[in-house]
């Protein structure tokens, strides 16, 4: 690992002791006894989701248009917009994406590429996940998952920015999905005049 001057650093947090605390199917939870800078003792609080393998979240496109999902996300208490996303389905994010598109969108993408990763909430997730560019041939909206996904809708890119900017999509995964494809040149940004 390197530091902030770009030499190898040793981390300045590390575990004394692992201590799980709950685990179920999606998430194992830690309260880890560790040792802070100077070797004094703290303590972290980490959770790991699907045994570490890394999630997945996915913007899909068709013509121009992008999918977005609505889901009742019960930890923010309300419903949300938001590209398809989803656990890990076993060691392959790719395999992972494509369960996850056919779960939330009815259909399989015709081509699909990773954008990078990100890390949802590093200070608490010990979570990486995988974000893919997915293209479709046609638009699709017939959810296999209709416990999770009450929606679907394929907004075009002016639409999709001004819902981000007007505050009503604040998935960080979308705002990261387009982040990373802007970044990656898959996505150009309409000219602001």
């Amino acid at each position: 690992m390197t530091g902030p001057d770009g030499e190898q650093a040793e981390a300045p947090i590390r575990t004394a002791r692992e201590r799980e605390v709950f685990g179920n199917r999606f998430v194992t939870v830690y309260d880890d006894d560790v040792l802070l800078p100077g070797d004094l003792p703290g303590r972290y609080l980490r959770i790991v989701q699907s045994g570490g393998r890394p999630g997945v979240a996915m913007l899909a496109c068709v013509h121009g248009r992008y999918a977005l999902v609505q889901t009742y996300r019960y930890a923010i208490g309300s419903w949300e917009w938001g590209i398809p996303r989803g656990f890990a389905h076993g060691d392959d994010p790719l395999e992972s994406a494509r369960a996850e598109l056919f779960e939330e969108l009815g259909g399989f993408p015709a081509d699909i590429a990773l954008l990078g990763m990100v890390t949802p909430n590093s200070g608490l997730l010990a979570d990486r996940v995988h974000v893919f560019h997915a293209r479709y041939d046609q638009p699709i909206a017939d959810p296999v998952d209709v416990a999770e996904v009450a929606d679907v809708r394929w907004v075009d890119l002016r639409t999709l920015l001004a819902e981000i900017a007007a505050g009503e999509i604040v998935d960080a995964f979308t705002l990261s999905a387009m982040t990373l494809a802007v970044a990656r040149g898959v996505l150009a940004l309409p000219d602001a005049s």
